[in-house]
């Protein structure tokens, strides 16, 4: 338990950067906005940047092993938000880490944390586009590859980090899941504050029931310092969100006193980069289709050579 304290620790300061190399301060507006970032952080103007807009009829199907999660059907012992002045990120403490591997990543890699990005109305929000569509917010669960032992080892690497991203649709109703860090956010309104999450769901919760179907590509971290060291995996099917738990995200304000929405950053240029969609249980049925048709053909032969 402590030694995932520790890394969740160092991930609120390299992944979500509050300041740069330099102490350059970076915001979502104005001279400090993602316009600007490239100028104030090296890596923010590399070539394999994120996010990008996803265009469904330009992706590569790719037949992988399915993904595995591992303990995130587990409730952690403790779940706290905290604002960091740009997002609503919450950390948690688990007995054993929960993690993921499979569906194409070359490697475990183990949870750090997760946070969020939203826009000022429901119009806009998520950092990623699906046909140039944006959705009112997107969740961001965080990874680092295992084998490198420790977050800031794993940032220096191209493979360094993997995220699961999540989109956030509108509903009539409260999502349940939600419904604790929705509360929780009204502790945490000012910068800097963090408070306990009430009632403890799994990292389960907070995805889609359906995980078979994902896009995938080679990107960046969507924030300052912008290192280009993601695997991301962005899932098709969406999870819900009322109105009422979005305006408790809203309601956040950033160092400066100012709210903080609109939150992302706009779709970068794909650069030549592929970009990859599972076959959802396609692997599994392709392969019983080649069996089928195997035994069919053999069936026949043999019956064709019994009659001979």
């Amino acid at each position: 338990m402590v030694a995932l304290q520790v890394v969740i620790c160092v991930s609120v300061l390299l992944v979500q950067g509050a300041s740069g190399s330099g102490g350059s301060e970076w915001t979502y507006t104005g001279q400090h906005g993602p316009l600007h970032w490239g100028s104030m952080f090296q890596s923010c103007a590399g070539s394999r940047q994120s996010p990008i807009n996803i265009e469904t009829l330009n992706v590569k199907q790719e037949y992988w092993k399915p993904l595995r999660l591992k303990n995130y059907e587990k409730a952690p012992s403790k779940m706290r938000v905290k604002n960091n002045g740009h997002s609503a990120q919450v950390e948690i403490d688990a007995p054993v880490a929960p993690r993921v591997t499979g569906g194409g990543l070359k490697g475990e890699y183990i949870f750090a944390q997760f946070h969020f990005h939203w826009g000022a109305d429901s119009t806009r929000g998520s950092e990623h586009t699906i046909d140039g569509v944006r959705y009112p917010m997107e969740l961001h669960m965080v990874h680092y590859k295992g084998s490198y032992g420790t977050l800031g080892e794993a940032v220096k690497r191209r493979d360094g980090l993997a995220v699961l991203g999540v989109m956030l649709e509108v509903s009539s109703n409260d999502n349940p899941a939600l419904a604790p860090l929705a509360t929780a956010l009204l502790n945490v309104t000012d910068a800097d504050m963090f408070a306990e999450i009430s009632a403890m769901y799994p990292l389960k919760a907070f995805l889609p029931r359906n995980i078979e179907k994902f896009y995938r590509y080679e990107g960046s971290l969507t924030t300052p310092t912008c290192n280009e060291v993601v695997t991301w995996t962005v899932f098709d099917e969406a999870i819900s969100i009322s109105e009422r738990q979005l305006n408790n995200f809203r309601a956040m304000m950033d160092p400066h006193g100012g709210k903080i929405v609109d939150n992302f950053r706009p779709p970068q240029p794909l650069n030549n980069r592929k970009v990859f969609v599972s076959a959802e249980s396609s692997a599994d049925s392709s392969t019983m289709k080649k069996v089928g048709l195997t035994f069919y053909f053999m069936t026949s032969m043999a019956v064709l050579m019994m009659n001979m």
